[in-house]
């Protein structure tokens, strides 16, 4: 009940600000179809911030949560500019609806290749088209920058905005200040108020003191503080001289957070000493020194098969159902239950043909299991048996069995701030293969069209043994 409330408070919130905006502006004119907003950007003491690269994006708003834009797949729906020397700024062109502002980093428009566009829309077919290795998928994020999420995280965040004298600020479970645009508005001397966001910078060397250059990392980063316990999973890109910044959440509500944060490079792992960090703190130059001499960022491996595969004719009727990927069970020798995967629109759809199969969505009981499932089928997102549709809180397994073992990446690893009480179904994601609570409106659920099934009883036509005379 207390989830429902904070929701429902957080919802009346956001239509507060939305009724709020559309008193305080300024200018209209019907005949116009988009809207602009202008004003300046300054930080908490008041002094304007020039050439920061700003947004205002599209803010889904429904049953009580918020749905902000997924990077790198939704980059394009992005309202973008970058303050003045003086920090003012003006967008203009945004349609009617509810959005949000949102910050970008500062060098965000060097970094993105030139050709960036076409990247992205290589990547968004490959994302969304079956066929392609979970090697290829990741060996493009790691040797592009832009493809990870990573990649937009900016050194600072709106703390509030001020409109005609009045503030308006995030409330504890959401980030996003929403405001909406009518057909012809004019929104104009708006102040955005920013700070600094809670960070680690780091370095990383290879054993002779060479540096990782111009790659791809993963920082886990795991606290511990007296009330609870979690960490943040991130993907920075190192500069020429091996240097990332990584950003922690501030949003557990703990006074003092340790942390013990690991960085990982291929086949290679270093972890730092625990460290103690309060909300907002900075912690700059921690170095790892990976074991190992320089190594080179791996090829792009060959993709399965080709974009536009045409399949042979064939004299087969052809079936009403959706193909399941022309897999085969495969048999896990340490339990003996047989595993395939399948092409679905949806969980229930997958259910229906695990179902039909004499099948269930995968059960996984075990870390073993779990590394056995990503060996064998690559970490991409599927839908497995996990869900609490039957009481809200109380994860069960789809063919009946305890919850033994649990996989879970942080519930806020998405940048999704969807309630908790609505994350009713659970996907294997490409994070190592760690598992991920997603909601009917999240924008994970859109783009996994896969799922694992599993049986305990596959039955292997064998010829039968002879009698002995």
């Amino acid at each position: 009940m207390i989830r429902l409330l904070h929701k429902y408070k957080i919802f009346v919130f956001l239509i507060m600000i939305l009724t709020l905006f559309a008193q305080l502006t300024l200018q209209s004119n019907a005949q116009e179809k988009t809207g602009t907003v202008s004003g300046r950007v300054v930080d908490i003491d008041g002094h304007p911030v020039p050439k920061l690269p700003i947004y205002i994006a599209p803010l889904g708003i429904g049953g009580g949560f918020t749905d902000t834009v997924y990077f790198p797949n939704q980059y394009s729906l992005l309202h973008q500019t970058q303050t003045d020397g003086v920090g003012r700024f003006t967008i203009s062109g945004i349609p009617t609806g509810s959005f949000y502002f949102g910050v970008l980093p500062y060098n965000i428009n060097k970094q993105l290749p030139h050709d960036f566009e076409k990247d992205l829309e290589h990547f968004l077919h490959v994302w969304n088209s079956p066929g392609y290795t979970s090697e290829y998928i990741d060996a493009l994020i790691y040797n592009n920058f832009g493809l990870a999420a990573s990649d937009y995280e900016p050194d600072v965040k709106i703390q509030s905005l001020r409109v005609q004298g009045i503030n308006f600020y995030t409330t504890p479970g959401t980030e996003e200040i929403a405001f909406g645009i009518d057909t012809g508005t004019h929104i104009e001397n708006v102040e955005v108020i920013i700070k600094p966001r809670m960070r680690v910078q780091g370095r990383v060397l290879f054993n002779d003191g060479t540096p990782l250059a111009n790659a791809r990392l993963k920082i886990r980063a795991d606290y511990r503080s007296e009330s609870s316990s979690g960490g943040t999973r991130a993907r920075p890109w190192t500069d020429e001289e091996g240097y990332f910044v990584t950003y922690l959440n501030e949003n557990y509500g703990a006074p003092i957070y340790t942390y013990t944060i690991s960085v990982e490079y291929q086949d290679l792992e270093e972890t730092a000493e625990p460290i103690q960090l309060a909300p907002g703190d900075r912690l700059d130059n921690l170095t790892f020194t990976l074991d190992s001499p320089p190594i080179a960022p791996k090829p792009i491996p060959p993709i399965t098969k080709p974009e536009n595969n045409e399949l042979e004719p064939s004299t087969k009727p052809k079936s009403s159902k959706k193909p399941v990927s022309n897999e085969v069970w495969i048999v896990n020798p340490a339990n003996r239950h047989a595993y395939k995967r399948i092409l679905c629109e949806t969980v229930d759809d997958a259910i229906v043909q695990a179902t039909d199969e004499k099948a269930h969505l995968v059960t996984i009981n075990d870390e073993k299991e779990q590394k056995w499932l990503g060996a064998v089928f690559g970490h991409e997102l599927y839908w497995i048996g996990l869900s609490d549709t039957k009481k809200e809180g109380e994860w069960q397994w789809q063919n009946g069995e305890p919850v033994k073992y649990q996989n879970w990446l942080p519930d806020d690893y998405f940048s999704e701030t969807w309630d908790a009480d609505e994350r009713d179904n659970v996907v294997i994601t490409f994070e190592d293969g760690k598992w991920y609570a997603v909601s009917q409106n999240s924008v994970i659920v859109k783009m996994t069209k896969m799922a694992i099934i599993e049986k305990a009883d596959l039955k292997i036509n064998l010829p039968e043994k002879k009698k002995r005379p």
